[in-house]
């Protein structure tokens, strides 16, 4: 997909106004596109959307999931409002909100924050808000979509940008006939506690035999620079992945010549430990992502950014990790000869004892003293 193409579905989505348990827009996008790609589209009793690609018989399939929320707030009516998502406590003051009611955009500021409810609940007093009902949705006052001195702006990337990505991977699958098994899924409600991936995750929906990718915007840390490329991500907060999924996807960049970095991103946790707590094997994708959380250099809310060479390198590797997904069985065999291969540089050969596997006592060390 050309850059031009790929920017254009970026903006149509990220354009759309997202939040936890207010993903609907995104959803429906996510739908129809899905639809006019011709491939079969399950809804899930949770909301979760899945989108199935195949064209290679008698294989597991590869999943790229990615969340269709971000931080955002909820009206609790009478000029009250509840954040959801994890941000600073300074990012609320004086701060502006702009809210989606029936079609139309309702500005208003963030007047008083209770702080007796901080941090288990993130309750503001609001100011302005006209005609606001219980139940409307909002995120931060800032600059929506553009791109300049190439870097994307958008006021949630995090994670709405890695469904673009699965969108365009599954529309690069069908354009290029891939002798392939992947799906697309997108799920709810991330940023508030994984629920639509856990609820995907009991439900049985997804084979064991998969490898669950999770595709991640994640905080830029020193070690993983934006404009570095696309980091083949080791772990998160919580947990680190399967290690031969993180081989196969290393591998797969190296061998197909895209630049990609290798880390463990530990500035949030993702939908890889969800999944990997209900025994999938997984493994993770991400951009570095400036004003995480739209968390401004001083601590004020900002657009995310990410870099579009970091955003067309990723969708390089997903499409190649798709195509290359039939090989994922010869990673163990490629491990292996790798390990072989650092042994035979050695000076020489450890000398074995042939005697040494008789028991040494019941106590550390050996027997008795």
């Amino acid at each position: 997909m050309e850059r031009r193409e790929l920017l254009k579905l970026a903006k149509r989505v990220l354009s759309l106004p997202t939040a936890p348990y207010h993903e609907h827009a995104v959803r429906a996008f996510v739908i129809a596109y899905c639809h006019e790609l011709g491939l079969p589209v399950e809804l899930d009793r949770a909301g979760n959307v899945i989108a199935r690609y195949r064209h290679d018989r008698g294989k597991s399939p590869l999943i790229f999931a990615a969340h269709m929320d971000h931080p955002g707030f909820e009206s609790l009516g009478a000029n009250r409002a509840e954040f959801l998502g994890g941000v600073p406590r300074g990012m609320f003051d004086d701060a502006h909100v702009r809210f989606f009611t029936d079609g139309k955009i309702v500005r208003a500021r963030v007047e008083h924050v209770d702080d007796t409810a901080w941090p288990k609940r993130k309750l503001v007093e609001l100011k302005g808000g006209g005609g606001l009902r219980r139940g409307d949705f909002g995120t931060w006052d800032v600059p929506t979509f553009r791109v300049t001195t190439g870097k994307l702006y958008a006021a949630a990337i995090d994670d709405v940008l890695s469904v673009v990505v699965v969108l365009a991977t599954l529309t690069e699958a069908r354009r290029r006939k891939l002798k392939a098994h992947v799906w697309g899924v997108f799920t709810r409600a991330e940023e508030v506690g994984f629920h639509g991936a856990v609820e995907l995750a009991r439900s049985g929906k997804i084979p064991l035999s998969a490898l669950v990718i999770s595709m991640e915007m994640s905080r830029e840390r020193s070690w993983a620079r934006i404009g570095d490329g696309p980091v083949v991500r080791v772990g998160d907060r919580m947990t680190v992945f399967d290690p031969l999924a993180t081989m196969f996807l290393q591998k797969v960049a190296k061998d197909c010549g895209i630049r990609a970095q290798r880390c463990l991103m530990d500035g949030g946790s993702c939908e890889a430990s969800a999944f990997a707590a209900f025994g999938y094997r997984t493994g993770g994708l991400c951009l570095p992502l400036g004003n995480y959380h739209n968390i401004g250099p001083t601590g004020r809310p900002r657009a995310e950014y990410v870099s579009v060479s970091d955003l067309e390198d990723l969708l390089r590797l997903t499409v190649a990790v798709a195509k290359q997904w039939r090989n994922f069985g010869g990673t163990a065999n490629h491990l292996r000869g790798w390990v072989d291969q650092i042994r035979r540089h050695a000076p020489r050969e450890l000398r074995l004892d042939p005697t040494a596997d008789s028991a040494l006592g019941s106590r550390c060390g050996g027997g008795p003293r």
